[in-house]
């Protein structure tokens, strides 16, 4: 066996631990609410997942957070997508935002019902859009129409969240 075949043989991680320095175990908490919410206002995108019976439908999406139990999207709204069928078949949806810088990560959860933001609290959707929303440079592909977006919010029945930054 030669040197470089030795130090393989000794080696029993991947080759992305290979990569990086070992750093010391770091246990997950619990976020704090207040840590959670403050989380959330630094995020502009997550994922959102929603159910038809058996059947699952995630679709990544920025939303804008009101600092307190609101989400809010624009959603491009073709009526004869799997977006809106799975939204309209959801009653209760799960929106995960999550952040990863190995070896820190933290996520937080947001569940509760998603529907159509009414006409007097578009103002309300617009500020916190603003604020923290990430859009990307092009959503929209040659067959849709931009303007063929509404707001829609979830209201967080629960709201949690999780890391492996001690304190949080």
């Amino acid at each position: 066996m030669n040197k470089v075949e030795e130090e393989e043989a000794s080696f029993e991680g991947t080759s992305d631990e290979r990569m990086t320095e070992p750093t010391p175990e770091t246990p997950d908490v619990r976020m704090e609410s207040k840590a959670s919410a403050e989380f959330l206002e630094g995020q502009g995108w997550g994922c959102l997942t929603l159910a038809d019976g058996g059947e699952a439908y995630s679709v990544p999406l920025s939303f804008g957070y009101d600092g307190d139990s609101t989400l809010y999207f624009q959603v491009q709204t073709d009526d004869d997508s799997d977006k809106m069928a799975y939204l309209d078949a959801t009653t209760t949806a799960t929106f995960l935002v999550p952040e990863v810088q190995p070896p820190e990560w933290s996520s937080v959860i947001v569940r509760g019902a998603v529907e159509k933001v009414p006409d007097d609290e578009a103002d309300e959707a617009y500020s916190a859009f603003a604020d923290n929303a990430w859009f990307p440079a092009c959503p929209w592909t040659n067959d849709k129409d931009p303007a063929e977006v509404e707001f829609y919010k979830l209201e967080a029945d629960e709201l949690t969240g999780r890391t492996s930054v001690a304190g949080q």
